[in-house]
């Protein structure tokens, strides 16, 4: 029996008492209404009967007298665990101590829906600034953007200052970013260390939110396939897929085979180029120039590869519901074929690199150690997870797109360090161009897409697949209009950013960039927009409207 099919029955069996409605719309596809307060005996139930079980994420959902909070919870396929508490004093039970790799999604809808987690560790604002209005909830149905602009920008300034004033016998609070050298994105860490120790840390999310999801509820959902695109430049085609997935799901839309397989090399080209970014940039972090311009320069030709199949080198605006938009011809094909057999020849020598080259090794083994134990506690996913003995894989454990007949490994390590890490990527890079090369030479013939309506019908539907970083996750939900009634995506950085003090953690200061950088952080696929004034300081954000404003774009150019 499988995994998914056990979880079903471990519930049916042991929570029927609970169980208000059981749905399996599609294979390896459950959604499950429990009574109040049930929710946390049916994540234990679980995580004791199916082996490797993770929490993917927690999303939130206004229903008017009520929010309803599905649990996403990962058994071979996806299993919904709905909880719904009064929308006036929206309060339940925390799922931390039984999963700890819970504790940022229950921050997210904390801040974003107002929903109290009792128990919860720390349950403080994840994604909003420090300074936003109490009672505002931007993803309530009724939420309209506050009238009075914020003022108050001395939250994060006051919070770095204190951080310095918690200073205590030889343990220092050292404030890395939100602007700093090593990150390539803002943020802000605050480290405690011990002369060179690394004692704990703790990360602050928000800088680059962007409210993407209040966003798509107010537009069609051919127009949400060019927004999600947007969360990130890197990973723009598995957020289109992800997305079409799911809107398809909810319509019973059947993609052609030959648009499954053009998404599923663009989807792999997209994985390419992203590994070859962080490969380059992992020797970067390491002093390693050469690796770096290395890496770099044969990334080059699959960004033109990219560019010669969709047009674009980074936003390919590929994907479409119900298949894609371009065609490939013979002669792409035949370049494609040549390009996939030199970068094939370029990535078993970085392999060679990565195995042989002492001093990269001095600095990577035994670094950052994250344990199987705790990376399946924390729900970590992709690279991360695999670098840390699971060998879990979207595109194997829940196929989609054309991964079912597509033969390919799952790369895995067992030694949970840096090195592995980032050995997992560089596995993957040569499994990959393997899948290109199958889906290059075994394309089918047919349409590229079918004709799909504006509205969808009344639904619900989780996607997921396996982006460069790992599992990307999107929630959709439809209430028959043209518009989605809530789009809810988890990107992989939030996954894996609650493993960084755990693997930092007893680590040394210089290991600080190797080690987040072995995470691929992508912090624009996870975090606000705001706008300030430099001449006086002040502090503003504007809704979508404010923002396709005419008047507002001329006043910031």
């Amino acid at each position: 029996m499988e995994k998914f099919e056990t979880a079903v029955d471990v519930l049916k069996n042991n929570l029927a008492d609970a169980i208000v409605e059981l749905k399996v719309p599609r294979p390896r596809k459950a959604y499950i209404l429990l009574k109040s307060e049930r929710h946390r005996d049916a994540v234990s139930l679980l995580l004791k009967h199916v082996e490797e079980s993770m929490l993917s994420t927690i999303s939130g959902v206004d229903l008017g007298t009520e929010i309803e909070l599905n649990y996403h919870m990962v058994c071979g396929g996806t299993v919904t665990l709905k909880n719904r508490v009064p929308r006036e004093k929206p309060v339940t039970k925390t799922i931390t101590d039984i999963l700890p790799g819970a504790n940022l999604y229950e921050r997210e809808v904390f801040d974003l829906l107002g929903v109290v987690f009792e128990g919860h560790p720390n349950l403080e604002r994840l994604l909003l600034p420090d300074g936003w209005p109490k009672g505002n909830y931007p993803l309530r149905r009724d939420w309209t953007p506050p009238l009075i602009q914020e003022n108050d920008s001395g939250s994060e300034e006051d919070s770095q200052n204190n951080s310095e004033e918690d200073d205590v016998g030889s343990l220092v609070s050292v404030v890395v970013g939100p602007q700093h050298p090593v990150l390539h994105e803002p943020e802000r860490f605050n480290f405690t260390v011990d002369g060179e120790t690394v004692v704990d840390v703790k990360p602050r999310l928000g800088y680059v939110h962007r409210g993407i999801e209040k966003a798509a509820e107010r537009m069609m959902y051919f127009q949400d396939v060019f927004l999600v695109e947007r969360i990130c430049g890197i990973c723009n085609a598995a957020h289109t897929t992800v997305f079409c997935q799911a809107v398809e799901d909810i319509g019973n839309i059947e993609t052609p085979p030959r648009a499954l397989y053009l998404r599923t090399i663009v989807h792999e080209l997209n994985r390419v180029h992203s590994h070859l970014l962080l490969l380059g940039v992992g020797g970067h972090l390491l002093g390693f120039e050469a690796l770096f311009q290395h890496v770099w320069r044969d990334r080059e030709p699959v960004m033109d590869i990219i560019e010669q199949i969709t047009g674009n080198r980074l936003m390919s605006g590929f994907n479409t519901i119900g298949g894609v938009r371009r065609d490939i011809n013979p002669n792409t094909v035949e370049k494609a074929l040549k390009t996939v057999k030199a970068v094939r020849k370029r990535a078993v020598f970085y392999k060679n690199v990565f195995e042989e080259d002492a001093t990269l090794r001095l600095r990577t083994e035994g670094v950052g150690v994250l344990s199987k134990e705790v990376a399946l506690k924390l729900c970590v996913v992709g690279p991360v997870l695999r670098g840390s003995g699971v060998a879990s894989d979207v595109r194997k454990d829940d196929p989609y797109a054309a991964y079912a007949e597509i033969p390919f490994n799952v790369p895995c390590y067992d030694e949970c360090d840096t090195w592995a890490r980032l050995m997992v990527r560089v596995d993957e890079v040569v499994e990959s161009l393997n899948i290109l090369d199958y889906a290059f030479n075994n394309l089918p013939g047919g349409r590229l897409r079918v004709r799909v309506q504006r509205k969808i019908p009344e639904g619900e539907a989780v996607s997921r697949v396996e982006a460069p970083r790992g599992e990307l996750i999107h929630y959709v939900k439809s209430d028959g209009t043209a518009y989605p009634y809530r789009v809810k995506v988890r990107a992989p950085t939030l996954a894996n950013l609650l493993a960084f003090p755990d693997a930092i953690r007893g680590g040394y200061i210089a290991d600080i960039p190797s080690v987040m950088g072995s995470l691929d952080p992508c912090f624009s696929c996870t975090d606000r927009m705001a706008f300030v004034d430099t001449a006086n300081g002040q502090k503003w954000r504007w809704s979508l409207d404010d923002v396709n404003s005419h008047k507002n774009r001329r006043v910031l150019l």
